[in-house]
């Protein structure tokens, strides 16, 4: 009865997909186990990222090889795309697929000693493993609880700060007391630290002033997820069809501005009706990856942010430049938001259409900052560090 309610919930092609990625491998696991169960563990560092090489474990193995840890450990990485893995890697550096079953990605997992997630989290399958969840985002204004489930076996969570404990654990569904929280920082942000910035691969042109667009994703995620009853008719929020779409070009264009739209990785496409123009130039995460752009590099090089509901908008505070919400769409967001009063945690232009997000450009071009002095409260809060160490401050953590 259970097998047949399962069918009728994820379908026969879901039910395949969960048998390829997951039985089988836990049939692998099992195999293994007499061999390798007490096997000592090896000076293995297997890290998980939001997107393969990006976000949190892709600063941490930046890193990493920055320091020469690869002499000592060997770094292992669970890619969920493969086929673009670099051709060349450096020195004591592997990979596995995260979801195809295999010998190789079961042997790491016996034998590695420590462990990092953005975002999926693999079961420690011995206790003196060690095992981080660094997470993929800082904090936002988006209600992700219930998305997130982290393995009691897990021994450590990255926190931002201290002000967020509640607001933070609770999404994450942990107790504000739960003695795993380590409040280091997150890795990426060490990303708005780095003397290199990444605009230069995305235009060799000079602007007076660069602003970067990142609104959340409303529909996709991998698993027909939506979380917006309003995708926009052009696949994104705030501007209403190709006639406002190529007045906020020209606008740009008169003001020698570029805008950079950049759409979240997990955002569907299929609604996507818009390309780059001459002033405004259209980001996805295939695109992103094929230039090599860095969210956090790329961020600094810019004069100011929107977003709406996204981490994004909270990372920014470490540029400590202009921030513009986008909430055009709350009404019809679907998940809701974290927190009960959602201006307690913004520090910028509030915008709902059109007009309000000409008006905030505008007011860059002038050189306003409004919210300036509401944004140093709000940066002393989100972040307890804002000096490009997170990621020592791990290594110091795992005692590599």
């Amino acid at each position: 009865m259970n097998a047949i309610k399962y069918l009728k919930r994820k379908g026969v092609k879901g039910a395949i997909e969960t048998i390829y990625k997951y039985k089988i491998d836990l049939c692998i696991q099992k195999c293994l186990s007499p061999f390798l169960k007490h096997k000592k563990l090896q000076n293995i560092i297997v890290i998980e990222s939001h997107n393969d090489f990006d976000s949190n474990g892709g600063m941490f193995y930046d890193y990493l090889i920055e320091n020469k840890y690869n002499e000592k450990y060997k770094i292992v990485w669970s890619l969920k795309h493969p086929e673009s893995v670099p051709q060349h890697l450096p020195k004591n550096v592997e990979w596995f697929a995260a979801y195809k079953p295999g010998i190789k990605k079961n042997y790491y997992k016996w034998i590695g000693k420590y462990f990092t997630f953005d975002n999926d989290c693999l079961k420690k399958l011995r206790k003196d493993q060690t095992s981080i969840y660094f997470g993929h985002g800082g904090f936002g204004l988006k209600n992700c609880k219930g998305y997130i489930k982290l393995p009691n076996e897990l021994d450590y969570v990255a926190m931002p700060s201290h002000y967020l404990t509640e607001v933070f654990s609770d999404q994450l569904m942990l107790d504000g007391n739960d003695s795993r929280l380590c409040y280091i920082g997150f890795p990426y942000v060490d990303n708005f630290y780095n003397k290199n910035g990444d605009l230069c691969k995305i235009t060799t042109m000079s602007y007076k002033k660069v602003i970067l667009w990142m609104p959340t994703f409303r529909k996709g995620g991998g698993y027909d997820r939506q979380d917006s009853e309003s995708i926009g008719a052009l696949g994104i929020p705030l501007i209403k069809n190709l006639g406002e779409y190529n007045k906020l070009n020209e606008f740009l264009k008169k003001n020698n501005s570029l805008l950079i739209l950049k759409i979240h990785p997990m955002q569907s496409l299929d609604e996507l009706k818009i390309e780059s123009t001459s002033n405004i130039v259209i980001l996805t995460g295939n695109t992103v990856k094929k230039l090599g752009v860095d969210n956090y590099r790329l961020m600094k090089d810019c004069d100011a942010l929107i977003s709406d509901y996204s981490s994004a908008a909270f990372d920014y505070l470490q540029c400590n430049k202009p921030i513009a919400y986008d909430f055009s769409d709350i009404q019809n967001y679907k998940i809701g938001l974290c927190v009960n009063n959602p201006k307690e945690y913004m520090a910028g232009d509030y915008i709902e259409c059109f007009d309000d997000l000409k008006a905030f450009i505008q007011e860059i071009l002038d050189d306003k900052d409004s919210f300036y002095d509401k944004r140093q409260i709000l940066r002393k809060r989100i972040f307890d560090y804002y000096d490009g160490n997170n990621c020592k401050r791990a290594v110091e953590l795992l005692g590599l």
